[in-house]
């Protein structure tokens, strides 16, 4: 049996996943590491240093900013963080890597075998390319799976792979209470990304709100990622002819609320306009349809990305070519729920079920 556990993980999904496989062994010693930003998902989690947010957010690679990262102290905190986790051989009865073969080739650096959490590829999206396979197959113990084709392909070359539910959808919170709406209108759901971008993508999904609110009558509700401080948004939208109005911000006879409760959030959704990675695929878990473009300048929600995530969520995710395409787009989902449920139910097929969590935690107990 594990008795000390320490989790690698390098995304703020990641961090998510890590923190539900922590809160799932309680009666475990358990450390985390996450690679990218500060880890604000580990509540109560004791944490690695050296952390640093970089302005890329983990995407330098994916056609983030590479420069600003390099610029921000990028490779000293790689080689910092390979240290320490050098540091941890002989102190971890178990590794688990949460993320990308990155991420499960530096877990490797504490001289345990570390359990892989695939959470990055899938079969549907993005095959695992050959030296990924042999970094897979020559460090992970084991590899779970975000799906049962995943997992079937790894296993033809030789990776021991099992799929037990997509982590994603167990990470997805609770509600922490209920959002002041009114019953009866649908819910459009404002996604701007937990990036360095996510204000500059907040200002482009409230002038989706504005076409909305002109067309039909719903509720406007934008969840703000922990990176964001609500201060800040009041201060930048009120630039652009927003008031602040207690929870809501309005322009003229529009008026969103805003909220750190993504859990209600995701669940009184109709429909969600989203410009986010993790956040996208957990509302599409739910069997709620998701409209998303490629904002320009984007750090994590560029063209590329939009088209690997509409291959992973295939009709649960429908791509517009910019703000006013996606404010048609969802409006016409509102105006027609028929079609927003089938494509919901498309989404939620292809995100699976949870219950992966609870394997990882059984696995450590042995």
């Amino acid at each position: 049996m594990a008795r000390s556990v320490l989790i690698v993980s390098n995304g703020r999904g990641e961090n998510a996943v890590g923190a539900a496989i922590a809160r799932a062994l309680g009666d475990h010693r358990v450390a985390a590491y996450p690679l990218v930003g500060m880890g604000e998902a580990y509540a109560g989690v004791e944490l690695l240093d050296p952390r640093l947010p970089l302005p890329s957010g983990g995407f330098a690679l994916r056609g983030g900013d590479l420069l600003g990262d390099l610029r921000a102290g990028a490779t000293k905190l790689f080689r910092t963080q390979r240290r320490t986790l050098r540091g941890q051989a002989g102190q971890r009865d178990a590794v688990v890597a949460v993320g990308d073969v990155f991420c499960l080739w530096m877990a490797a650096h504490t001289r345990v075998r570390p359990i892989f959490v695939a959470t990055a590829k899938s079969e549907h999206n993005e095959p695992h390319r050959a030296l990924e396979l042999w970094q897979i197959r020559r460090r992970a113990s084991v590899v779970f799976t975000r799906d049962q084709r995943t997992a079937d392909a790894l296993a033809k070359y030789g990776i021991r792979a099992r799929y037990d539910g997509n982590p994603l959808v167990d990470a997805i919170p609770e509600p922490k209470g209920v959002l002041p709406l009114t019953p009866g209108a649908p819910v459009l759901l404002l996604l701007p990304g937990s990036r360095a971008d996510a204000l500059r993508n907040l200002l482009q999904l409230l002038k989706v709100s504005v076409h909305v609110a002109s067309e039909i009558g719903a509720h406007l509700v934008c969840a703000i990622p922990p990176t964001l401080q609500v201060v800040d948004v009041v201060r930048q939208v009120q630039e652009v002819g927003w008031q602040a109005a207690g929870e809501f911000i309005e322009r003229g006879e529009t008026r969103v609320l805003l909220t750190r409760d993504f859990g209600a959030a995701l669940r009184a959704a109709t429909v969600a306009v989203g410009l986010a990675g993790t956040a996208n695929e957990q509302v599409a878990a739910f069997g709620k349809p998701v409209v998303a473009f490629a904002p320009a300048g984007a750090v994590q929600f560029t063209t590329g990305f939009l088209t690997l995530q509409k291959r992973l969520l295939g009709e649960g995710l429908v791509d517009t070519l910019d703000w006013e395409d996606a404010a048609k787009g969802a409006v016409w989902l509102l105006l027609h729920p028929d079609e927003a449920q089938r494509r919901g139910e498309a989404g939620r097929q292809r995100m699976g079920e949870g219950g992966a969590v609870d394997a990882i935690a059984a696995t450590l107990r042995g």
